[in-house]
């Protein structure tokens, strides 16, 4: 249900890099959720991580929040455009796993963090703060 809101909501809103000046869409750091809708992990935190979290995240300019739907091969492929459209045509070979946030450096697309979203928030928010002190 959860991964069904947030595409809904995906498919609607314009990606936040959009709403940004060119100058900071470069300095945003990437937060990148893979998830499932048959992923157990992100059914059970997934409503959470978005209402505490990435509701949030997607509101300040510092951060770009992309999601990576792995529920089924039509999820997968318009996620992908998404993830091409900002820079990380090939992140989904290499890092395929559900349930995980990957925060991405806005330059290199490298991963500084990756953490699961069974995580509590705020170690989530720890990993984040963690991961700009590296930008």
């Amino acid at each position: 249900m959860y991964t069904l809101l947030l595409s809904l909501l995906l498919l609607v809103t314009p990606p936040l890099h959009e709403n940004l000046p060119a100058q900071d869409a470069d300095k945003a750091l990437i937060v990148l959720v893979n998830t499932a809708e048959w992923c157990p992990v992100c059914q059970k935190n997934g409503a959470r991580v978005e209402k505490e979290l990435l509701s949030e995240l997607e509101q300040d300019e510092r951060y770009l929040v992309l999601v990576n739907d792995l529920s089924s091969e039509e999820t997968k492929a318009s996620s992908q455009e998404k993830l091409s459209a900002g820079g990380l045509a090939n992140f989904g070979a290499e890092n395929n796993g559900t349930g995980s946030i990957y925060i991405l450096h806005p330059e290199t697309k490298k991963v500084l963090k990756k953490i699961s979203v069974r995580k509590s928030t705020e170690k989530i928010r720890a990993a984040l703060a963690e991961a700009a002190t590296m930008i």
